[in-house]
Formats: structure tokens, C-alpha cells, sequence
């Protein structure tokens, strides 16, 4: 015979505890996001719906899919990146495909890809129209706006903090 459990259904710290339980494990999913790229140095990360608040070495989630077919992901169609150039920034590209928001340095794109296909880098100097973005990864082989260029900042769809 199974033996009975002391758990008291009527006390109200039960179903505090239960309501917690369920409000909490609805909320996460949408909460959490995980990237298994090299791309960024952090895997897991929290996310905040405030597109509207994101500024220069956010890290930001944005809705891709035209870039995220390209690169053949399947389903996901949201790539994470750091905000590397704003908009009103300076952003500059030299001889040696070397990028620089402010006269900072950002990154460096590269000729090839690790398949060996020919990469074309995307050239801009000059401010950061207003609405877009210049995104950047962590690892020198991430596919970024290096490549495919400003992005709308409408496309934001969070703000994320690395976890771990």
C-alpha cells in the first residue's frame, strides 16, 4: 500500500507555492534564450522585452529570417548579436576591411569562410542612419553585419543579458 503523502491541500502555502510554480514555468520559455554558435563567447542569456532600450555593447535578439535561411538553421529565424554601431554613430570600414564605430575598433571581416566560399563584406562610411544598427559577433568567423549589412532596429525583439 502507497504511503499517504502529509501534504495539506488546504493550506494556502500549498497553492501559493503551486501558482508560483505555474506562473514561473510559463514565464521562462519566453524568458531564456540559448545559442549554440560560436558566435558570442556566452550561451544562455536572459531576456528583457525592451527593444526600445538597447544602446551601443547590448546584446540584442533580433528577428532575421532572409540571414537565418541563408545560413540554414531550419525554424529559428532570430539571431543574437552585440550592438556594435548605432544609429547617429560613425561607422567606418578601411583598406583592410577593418570596421570602426567612433573611431573605435570593432572588427575585421575576412575574405573567406570556413566552407572556403568567397565572402563580400559590406562597405559603409559615414553616420548610422536613424533605425538601423550595425551588429557584430564575438568570433572572428561570425556571420554579421560584416556581411549582410545595417540592420532595421525594428527587427529587435529583446534585450539580452548573458547568463552563462
Amino acid at each position: 500500500m502507497p504511503k499517504r503523502s502529509n501534504l495539506d491541500y488546504r493550506d494556502w502555502r500549498v497553492w501559493l507555492f503551486i501558482a508560483l510554480f505555474i506562473v514561473v514555468g510559463s514565464q521562462l520559455p519566453g524568458r531564456i534564450s540559448v545559442t549554440l554558435t560560436p558566435s558570442l563567447k556566452h550561451r544562455v542569456y536572459w531576456l528583457a522585452r525592451e527593444p526600445d532600450r538597447v544602446k551601443r555593447g547590448d546584446y540584442v535578439l533580433f528577428h532575421y529570417p532572409e540571414q537565418v535561411t541563408r545560413l540554414a538553421r531550419g525554424e529559428v529565424s532570430d539571431l543574437m548579436k552585440i550592438l556594435g554601431c548605432d544609429e547617429g554613430d560613425i561607422l567606418t570600414v578601411d583598406e583592410t576591411k577593418s570596421y570602426y564605430c567612433n573611431g573605435k575598433y570593432l572588427v575585421r571581416a575576412k575574405d573567406v569562410s570556413l566552407k572556403g566560399e568567397r565572402l563580400e563584406s559590406f562597405v559603409f562610411n559615414g553616420p548610422i542612419p536613424a533605425g538601423f544598427m550595425f551588429v557584430i559577433g564575438q568570433h572572428k568567423d561570425s556571420y554579421d553585419s560584416r556581411y549582410f549589412g545595417l540592420v532595421e532596429k525594428s527587427r529587435i525583439r529583446a534585450k539580452a543579458y548573458p547568463i552563462f
